[in-house]
């Protein structure tokens, strides 16, 4: 069973652990969650239990700008008051403490090359979960998931959320297929309903992160390494998150 914990909000639920290699969760899984599963299920619960914590990141994936507009947006957000969520500024930070990672994904984007994206096509749903697997790997430190790109999101986002109930993951999912929707404030107040926050009193980190081949783990961002048309385009585009990425990117994620 699926709970929505927000509209457009997909969270996953936690799974007691067993030793059966599959587990039927009655949802109509695409063939790559089925597979992944039956094959490497010791192995995705030990990501997944390492994933969710507190002191975790707030994780952005998909194409490249999208996830650093969202990422910008994050790093600039004071739409709440942080003591009780109303919603005036308070001069802090909406995510104060938080570490923000854009995980920019080269491998498989642009996604309106992905026949049929946006309508939940097979291979846009695909590339959905493995941007989701990119995320759980132990570099990253996710607690939040947010899809920033509308046209892996719908069914692609139930996917992950298929995926992570099968595998006990925590981490929930914040997606939309409506490019006016606010990431901002819906993972405030998910992370506000969760109290997911750090508390910290201090300034949003960034980090930048990349993958760069099908199946890849992701590496920090470097513009040696990323695509000729991309060059010089971080600076330029996210101006705070590069900034702070350059002055916080030997730190793990969710850690000071």
């Amino acid at each position: 069973m699926r709970i929505k914990l927000l509209p457009l909000v997909l969270a996953a639920l936690t799974l007691s652990v067993s030793c059966a290699r599959r587990v039927d969760t009655g949802y109509d899984s695409i063939a790559l969650v089925d597979r992944l599963v039956a094959d490497s299920l010791p192995s995705l619960r030990e990501k997944a239990s390492m994933a969710g914590k507190t002191l975790g990141s707030i994780v952005l994936v998909g194409e490249p700008l999208s996830c650093l507009s969202v990422s910008e947006a994050m790093m600039l957000s004071d739409e709440f008051d942080n003591v009780d969520a109303r919603a005036i500024r308070d001069g802090l930070p909406d995510f104060a403490g938080e570490t923000i990672v854009s995980l920019l994904d080269f491998a498989l984007s642009p996604y309106d090359s992905i026949p049929g994206a946006g309508e939940d096509s097979l291979l846009s749903r695909e590339t959905a979960v493995k941007n989701a697997l990119a995320a759980l790997d132990s570099a990253v430190n996710c607690k939040v998931l947010v899809i920033c790109s509308p046209a892996i999101s719908g069914k692609g986002a139930e996917d992950v959320a298929d995926l992570f109930e099968k595998i006990g993951c925590e981490v929930p999912v914040i997606s939309s297929q409506d490019t006016t929707f606010s990431y901002t404030s819906a993972c405030f107040k998910l992370m506000r309903d969760r109290n997911n926050f750090t508390h910290d009193i201090a300034y949003p980190v960034s980090r930048i992160m990349m993958v760069l081949e099908d199946g890849g783990r992701p590496v920090l961002f470097d513009d040696n390494l990323a695509p000729e048309w991309f060059a010089d385009t971080v600076g330029v585009y996210a101006p705070n998150t590069y900034v702070s990425h350059v002055q916080n990117k030997y730190n793990s994620g969710g850690n000071r």
